[in-house]
């Protein structure tokens, strides 16, 4: 890879029943061969829905969230996704 940015990202699911380490996953395979979710964490939202910030490498031509909100965002069983911060890696 050429120069990289690292974004953190936090995605909901629709579901309070979710096996966010499957959930991961998804979100892994939708992601091309140039970008990867390095770590994640789960957080609480409320009334027991939780949420996953991961963190993701990605090419610097790609500017801000907007593609990988966009990748994450066809994955089925998504509430949400905001991009949270974005830096050079």
């Amino acid at each position: 890879m050429g120069k990289e940015y690292i974004a953190l990202i936090d995605v909901i699911p629709e579901d309070i029943d979710v096996d966010f380490e499957k959930f991961v996953e998804r979100l892994k395979k939708i992601l091309p061969d140039d970008c990867m979710i390095e770590t994640h964490e789960i957080m609480p939202v409320a009334f027991g829905l939780k949420k996953v910030r991961v963190r993701v490498r990605y090419p610097e031509e790609w500017g801000g969230t907007d593609k990988l909100e966009e990748l994450f965002g066809q994955v089925e069983g998504i509430q949400g996704i905001e991009g949270i911060a974005f830096s050079k890696a």
